[in-house]
């Protein structure tokens, strides 16, 4: 009775049993583990320097234009996802849409500095855009749009689409439907997809080193900051610069999840 009994409980709470432990040590712990070795010596030492506050203003900066040319383009991928289904322009902008998810993000920097470095944008300077805060910001969009473009896919999808035929009906054009109706009922789907690419944005690296460089006030970023403070030795001021990377990410959480709440 009693083996009758647990064996009920295991197989009830099994799947808990495992992911319990699972979530903790994968996950949870190495946050702790990271934030449980800030030191004050560190933290003070990071603070004064500059080079951390120019990481920290280039990546805010180059991550919010990032993010705003991902929603952007996602608007023009949300039309095609409404009425052009069925096109070679909408399944080639879809297929795009998972290619930098599944490339290594060096491969995708090496990429972009083919593209627009000295060879093919020598107009714009001695590397081209190479090396440039405009590298960084193409780099960081290279890799979030998907974000956006997905989340305003979903929004389209969500969206009550009678109304569309509606206007259609009455001689709107697609493009006009689309910009009177469809656009305000994307707000939502619009924010997050901005949050979501600013957040991928802010943990970029491969891509961004490739591509940016990684030059001190110059197109230096946190990731890359934090990256060469470890191979510095300079471990108390990597893991305070790491610590201030998790705060903004967590402020960005809490947006995405009153976002998602919002259109719930």
């Amino acid at each position: 009775m009693d083996g009758s009994l647990m064996n009920k409980i295991m197989n009830k709470d099994l799947i808990t049993i495992l992911f319990t432990p699972l979530l903790f040590l994968l996950i949870i712990y190495p946050i702790v583990a990271l934030l449980t070795n800030l030191e004050v010596p560190g933290v003070r030492e990071t603070l004064m320097d500059g080079l951390f506050w120019d990481s920290v203003k280039n990546t805010l900066l180059a991550a919010l234009v990032a993010a705003s040319l991902c929603v952007i383009l996602s608007i023009g991928f949300g039309y095609c996802h409404l009425f052009m289904r069925n096109s070679l322009l909408y399944k080639a902008a879809n297929l795009m849409n998972d290619l930098p998810i599944a490339l290594p993000h060096t491969v995708a920097g090496l990429a972009l500095l083919l593209a627009f470095g000295r060879t093919n944008f020598g107009f714009a300077g001695p590397t081209g855009l190479a090396f440039t805060m405009i590298a960084v910001v193409l780099a960081m969009f290279f890799v979030s749009y998907p974000l956006a473009a997905r989340a305003v896919a979903s929004g389209v999808d969500q969206m009550d689409l009678e109304s569309i035929a509606v206007a259609r009906t009455l001689g709107d054009t697609p493009t006009k439907a689309f910009l009177r109706i469809a656009l305000p009922a994307l707000r939502e789907a619009l924010f997050s997809g901005f949050v979501l690419s600013f957040a991928r944005s802010l943990s970029e690296f491969a891509a961004v080193i490739m591509f940016g460089g990684n030059v001190p006030g110059s197109t230096q970023v946190l990731a890359s900051y934090v990256f060469t403070k470890v191979e510095e030795g300079e471990v108390a001021m990597a893991v305070t610069a790491s610590g201030f990377c998790i705060f903004l990410s967590l402020i960005l959480v809490v947006l995405v999840g009153q976002g998602r709440r919002r259109r719930a």
